[in-house]
């Protein structure tokens, strides 16, 4: 798995338990974090650009499920 996969992945387990505890912080989700702050300083200045676009998708993606069609 490479650094960015692993990055990637750490960034979706953190919106499952983010979901799971709206407004909350749990420590799941301190130890995601603590993770993905040591994989970060591992990425490229391109993967951490790609990374910015995925978090930014990811924080808008349970809104726009949340709006009424």
């Amino acid at each position: 798995m490479t650094v960015y996969d692993r990055y990637r992945t750490l960034l979706h387990k953190l919106a499952l338990v983010r979901a799971r505890a709206p407004g909350g912080d749990s420590p799941e989700a301190d130890a995601l974090l603590d993770a993905m702050d040591e994989v970060w300083d591992a990425l490229s200045d391109g993967e951490r650009a790609a990374m910015e676009r995925e978090r930014a998708r990811l924080a808008v993606a349970p809104l726009a499920r949340a709006v009424p069609a």
